[in-house]
């Protein structure tokens, strides 16, 4: 284990530690708008959410090169993602967000209500 995030001992997994900032703003955008669903993975570098059923809603890891959001609702309704994140886009359900990207981070939770707004029907 390593200790570099506000004191806490990181994962092997961590890929970037240069990123654990980042990752910590996006995944507490997540954590805010999906109250009510189960956080089952939340340690630095990583962040699992679920619906209540069980599926997986979004998934925030610190990689390489970027922090990925993965949202299975954006692979069922890619209409409700939001103009300004186009570009972040990569695939069908993944978006990257790398150190310039905190302005338009504002976009994400707009994107993370319009998936709520379709969960039960995914």
């Amino acid at each position: 284990m390593r200790r570099d995030f506000k004191g806490v001992e990181l994962a092997e997994s961590v890929k970037n530690a240069s990123f654990l900032s980042l990752w910590d703003t996006i995944s507490t955008v997540v954590r805010d708008c999906a109250k009510g669903l189960e956080i089952a993975v939340d340690e630095p570098g990583d962040l699992f959410v679920k619906t209540e059923h069980g599926r997986p809603f979004a998934r925030v890891r610190i990689q390489k090169q970027h922090v990925g959001i993965y949202l299975l609702p954006l692979y069922y309704f890619p209409e409700v993602l939001p103009e300004a994140l186009l570009k972040k886009k990569s695939g069908k359900s993944t978006l990257k967000f790398q150190h310039g990207d905190v302005d338009i981070l504002h976009e994400l939770s707009t994107l993370l209500e319009n998936c709520l707004a379709f969960i039960e029907y995914y």
